[in-house]
């Protein structure tokens, strides 16, 4: 619950005998402004919707939902997050080529670092969902769709169909690894192509987003424990297994699963054109 920058500031107030005053674009709970006796952190809603929220609210029409695929997921730079989601979905085989991104290569030995890291001597169990005697080949291969780091409005019309034509967008949040929800644009790629998304990344993430952003989770069909797990890596193979009982399902299965969440997925779609993300995000001001 601390970070480096906030940590240096903090410093500079005490020895100044003075308060310093912050404004972030991403809302920070109690759990982590308690740790900064000489900072006054303020939210600013538009400061977010600015940078992250406002990116699709030209963008009105998609492509009629036809599903094809079970999981889409678009993963740019090489964060250790990133590292770890696009090697359990090819261990799992969710990763479609056609429909999953992955614009870095790593080798397996870096995997096995991290994972280590965060499991310690369990690695030997953890290593199992994550790497395959035949992985190297996936590792050292590009994937990509022509990703434009930060010109969202033209990757949407890129990915709008892989959205679409998959039943489920995993979302490659930024950082998943940290543990405090960084809320991006990436789920709105899914709200605003009406689809289902889950997302892996910081714990809390999900909760937090129903909070403050007002966007519904889709509870009758999904089981949110894994978004209560601090281990990025416990999280994240529990997110997998939470979602596996769904790849054994139909085409038309997964379309009946749809209609269930018909009425959430048009108030997120809602939600979002209207404005409404931003009155109540707001609230939290």
């Amino acid at each position: 619950m601390t970070n480096a920058v906030l940590d240096h500031l903090n410093n500079v107030a005490d020895n100044q005998s003075k308060k310093l005053s912050i404004i972030y674009h991403s809302i920070l709970e109690h759990a982590v402004t308690s740790q900064y006796a000489n900072l006054k952190i303020n939210f600013d809603a538009d400061f977010q919707n600015r940078s992250n929220l406002n990116r699709f609210i030209n963008y009105n029409t998609h492509p009629t939902v036809d599903f094809k695929n079970f999981v889409c997921s678009f993963n740019g730079g090489p964060h250790v997050s990133r590292i770890l989601l696009v090697a359990i979905l090819e261990k799992f085989k969710y990763f479609n080529p056609d429909y999953c991104s992955k614009n870095f290569v790593f080798l397996a030995e870096k995997l096995d670092g991290h994972i280590r890291d965060y499991v310690g001597d369990q690695d030997n169990f953890y290593r199992k969902f994550f790497i395959a005697n035949n992985s190297a080949e996936f590792f050292n291969s590009i994937y990509s769709f022509g990703h434009v780091r930060f010109n969202h409005a033209k990757n949407i019309y890129n990915l709008e169909n892989k959205l679409v034509e998959s039943f489920l967008h995993i979302v490659s949040e930024t950082m998943a690894t940290s543990y405090v929800p960084f809320v991006t644009e990436k789920f709105l790629y899914s709200v605003v192509t009406r689809g289902l998304f889950l997302s892996y990344a910081q714990p809390g993430w999900h909760a937090h987003v129903e909070k403050y952003y007002g966007f519904k989770r889709y509870t009758k069909l999904f089981d949110y424990q894994f978004d209560t797990i601090q281990n990025p890596v416990e999280r994240l193979v529990e997110l997998m297994s939470m979602i596996s009982k769904f790849s054994i399902l139909t085409i038309d299965d997964w379309k009946d699963l749809y209609l269930l969440e018909q009425e959430t997925i048009e108030y997120n779609y809602d939600h979002y054109f209207s404005g409404s993300y931003l009155t109540k995000l707001k609230q939290a001001t």
